[in-house]
């Protein structure tokens, strides 16, 4: 693994992470350096270190609404306004419903798959996907992160052990879309926060350390 681990800087929290056994599939929600994992616009000398989405519990709520909805056509029944119409009609209404369901669901599983996380050796990218229309892309180089923290909110997230990254950068990134970033952004509900959080600060003080810079 050429540029993180070598004799004269390894990041000891990725090595940590990758003897755990998260250099896993691209499909977990914490991947550490993962192998054929690339990315628009990304240097030739550029690795990906980590690779991040949400935690899968995020999406326990659109499942439990699904699971809710797929039940009411069994009631059209107990609907006024459904209850006079002919079987072929509700028929047809339970097929556009169902198909409306596995639409939703669909979505939902791109929004969260492609919204990603990605922390490389000389900078992060968040990548915001909001459906199939829309994404906005936030870079911001190691060098310019002033700060990272996490943050746990709720007994759930503290016994799944996910929560949310905050990187605060010195000034404000451009995204790539050519669109004003804001000067803070947040990784959203990502497992072993505390993990991502030592791998980012180490690149940090790599990064001081090759420029000669003390904070």
């Amino acid at each position: 693994m050429p540029g993180v681990f070598n004799d004269d800087g390894m990041v000891g929290a990725v090595k940590k992470l990758v003897d755990e056994g998260f250099q896993k599939s691209v499909w977990c929600s914490l991947t550490a350096m993962p192998t054929g994992v690339g990315f628009e616009a990304q240097n030739d000398d550029e690795e990906v270190i980590l690779f991040l989405r949400s935690h899968p519990a995020t999406n326990l709520h659109w499942i439990a609404l699904i699971l809710i909805l797929f039940f009411i056509p069994f009631f059209w029944i107990e609907f006024p306004l459904l209850s006079n119409i002919s079987s072929l009609v509700r028929l047809a209404l339970t097929v556009f419903w169902y198909m409306g369901l596995a639409f939703f669901a669909f979505e939902q599983l791109l929004v969260w798959f492609y919204n990603v996380y990605i922390v490389t050796n000389t900078r992060v990218i968040d990548v915001d996907f909001y459906g199939l229309l829309y994404k906005n892309v936030k870079t911001a180089q190691i060098s310019r992160i002033e700060d990272v923290s996490y943050a746990q909110r709720g007994l759930f997230s503290s016994f799944l052990n996910y929560g949310n990254v905050t990187v605060e950068t010195a000034s404000e990134q451009r995204a790539d879309n050519n669109a004003e970033g804001s000067g803070a952004f947040v990784f959203e509900a990502v497992t072993n926060p505390n993990e991502v959080v030592k791998v980012i600060s180490e690149l940090i003080e790599r990064e001081d350390d090759k420029h000669g810079i003390k904070r």
